[in-house]
């Protein structure tokens, strides 16, 4: 009996069967994703790579003093050498003491897009709170009210002034004092008229849409910064607000660097992972090709931004073989990011260790110093010039317990986990169709042979874009009605009726594509007062033998996503793409997709 107790206390015991439960700290997080950069990151040392942090904060102060208008800041480093570390703590230093405002841009690898990405992109990072709960939209809002000091408008707007500081207090004033909705609006009008009168370099609409975000989260706010992303939604001519294209992209992003501007907040704009997706099938250009020309064009037609650009070797070299001066304004400034030296390697342990510790509830007193591992076997992986994800790797494998286990089960097993970190945490871009048929695109193909929905999947082909053109066409053979079939996809998250009537009459032309069946995708119904496009829908079901897939749950889209990031970013986490696939295929997790079953299966 006592022997029994002890084995329950004893601290070694209690390690093992946490060892046994619980995920490898090692293996945890060992990519910054973008939804780290803006949360929280699992093992930061704020030590290492310290000069890149000093350099874009004078080059933040530079901007804000007007000694340069725009300043392009290259950022080079190998893979795993904390690059996305640096710009995680850039934005948590802005979060907490403000002095700039923030975007983080995705990588995008359709070239004809760029700049409406980029738009799309700033404008979600500008949703992003501060410590003290102010949207960065919010805080732009109440600079370009508090401009009215000192104005002959001063004395009309004292209430609304002096309740500034606190962004909830403004917001419940201005409802109370506008209770309906004209007045809410006429409201909005003067006041942005009012201060236009002493900043006139400021748009009017683009003024008015931002003063809106005041009321987040209620609709007119939602509807304002909807148009401000060049979202098409129902509901901006209520606002007010004309009609735009996404050739208006460099002059939205102009207006938000104008509006930064009178706020004395230089606009930091960083581009990432830009090695992380395919080249540009239509243009031919890398990914860094394609942000070059757009970082370029940004810097040349906007003031008071700072645009990072992380890259690595093999990527700045394509850069800087671009003529036109691209790489001048891309790299202005450059700074290389070093990996950790020995001491900084072993105390990136000791924080995933203490993780694992706190986790669990066990002691680290209990312990030897950096149990299970040994300091010197760290310093051995450190003196070897390792970078960070060198280190994780080597360490999460002498921390498996069993060493029995096949390399094969091991990988397996490290895709799985990271598979569910990225499924409880990546941003879904549900109004970017483009990025979510390609999502769709790429998990197609890491289909098992044998199929699912009862298709066997045999080739996947994207098309190329157009406004209201197929996304893809997937070919492959039906085992229940043994016949081969070719199926066109079209994702359409549209609020505009007249576009998905536009998408509708090009996905029934079956002929045209040489498809046997057309798919819709959208994450609502079909609104029941678009009676045309009720009519386009019926003839694609009852008519076509087409179907629309409206009922899928947003959890089955974010986990495509997590499998697409987990590709895009396959050598950061230590696979071959192609290995990678063939693991995705193994453990099932594209086939055990309800979306992807459902676009593939015969509609009922």
């Amino acid at each position: 009996m006592e022997e029994a107790i002890t084995d329950m206390t004893d601290p070694y015991v209690l390690f093992e069967q946490a060892r046994k439960r619980s995920p490898n700290p090692f293996s945890q997080k060992t990519v910054i994703a973008d939804t780290e950069i803006w949360g929280h990151v699992m093992s930061d040392l704020s030590s290492l790579n310290q000069h890149i942090d000093l350099a874009i904060e004078q080059a933040i102060s530079d901007v804000r003093q007007e000694f340069s208008n725009q300043l392009g800041i290259a950022i080079k480093g190998d893979r795993g050498t904390g690059k996305s570390h640096v710009i995680h703590r850039v934005w948590k230093k802005i979060e907490k003491q403000g002095g700039a405002v923030f975007a983080y841009i995705p990588p995008c690898n359709t070239s004809n897009r760029i700049q409406s990405h980029v738009r799309f992109y700033l404008s979600e990072s500008f949703n992003h709170q501060d410590v003290h709960k102010t949207t960065q939209w919010q805080k732009l809002a109440i600079a370009a009210m508090l401009t009215l000091k000192g104005t002959e408008y001063e004395e009309k707007y004292r209430d609304y002034l002096e309740k500034s500081a606190q962004v909830k207090q403004l917001k419940k004033y201005i409802q109370q004092t506008n209770v309906a909705k004209s007045d809410l609006f006429g409201f909005f009008d003067d006041l942005a008229e009012s201060i236009l009168e002493n900043q006139p370099q400021l748009d009017f609409y683009f003024l008015k849409a931002v003063l809106l975000s005041l009321l987040t989260p209620v609709k007119e706010a939602q509807l304002a910064l909807s148009w401000i992303r060049g979202d098409e939604t129902l509901g901006t001519h209520e606002l007010g607000l004309p009609q735009q294209s996404d050739a208006k992209s460099i002059w939205m992003i102009q207006q938000i660097c104008k509006l930064a501007k009178v706020a004395s907040l230089p606009v930091v704009i960083c581009f990432d992972q830009l090695d992380s997706v395919e080249p540009d099938t239509e243009s031919g250009d890398s990914p860094a090709q394609t942000i070059a020309r757009c970082i370029d064009q940004i810097y040349s037609q906007c003031s008071n931004v700072i645009l990072l650009c992380c890259v690595i070797s093999d990527t700045w070299r394509e850069i800087k073989h671009m003529g036109s001066g691209i790489p001048n304004r891309v790299g202005q400034r450059q700074v290389t990011a070093n990996p950790p030296n020995e001491e900084e390697m072993l105390e990136l342990v000791r924080l995933r260790l203490s993780w694992f510790y706190e986790t669990n509830n066990l002691n680290p007193n209990d312990y030897p110093p950096l149990y299970p591992l040994e300091e010197e076997q760290i310093k051995m992986i450190a003196n070897s010039f390792a970078g960070v994800r060198s280190l994780l790797e080597e360490c999460a494998k002498k921390f498996e317990l069993d060493k029995a286990i096949s390399t094969l089960e091991v990988k397996k097993k490290k895709v799985q986990e990271i598979y569910s970190e990225l499924s409880s945490k990546v941003s879904i871009p549900m109004n970017d169709d483009t990025k979510l048929a390609e999502v769709i695109s790429l998990t197609m193909k890491m289909i098992p042979d044998e199929g699912t929905g009862n298709v066997i999947v045999n080739k996947v082909e994207p098309l190329k874009s157009s406004s209201h053109n197929l996304h893809l066409i997937i070919s492959g053979y039906d085992q229940l009605q043994n016949k081969d079939v070719k199926i066109g996809v079209r994702v359409c998250e549209t609020n505009q009726y007249r576009t998905f009537n536009a998408v509708m009459t090009r996905l029934l032309k079956y002929e045209t594509y040489k498809i046997t069946r057309g798919c819709l995708v959208r994450s609502t119904p079909v609104p029941k007062t678009w009676k045309s496009s009720q009519i386009l829908k019926q003839e694609l079901e009852k008519e076509k033998g087409g179907e629309v897939v409206d009922n899928f749950k947003k959890d089955d889209i974010k986990a495509l996503v997590a499998l697409e990031t987990m590709y895009s970013q396959a050598e950061n986490y230590g696979f071959e793409k192609q290995e990678l696939i063939n693991l995705i295929k193994d453990l099932k997790l594209a086939a055990n997709n309800p979306l992807l079953d459902e676009i593939l299966s015969t509609p009922v």
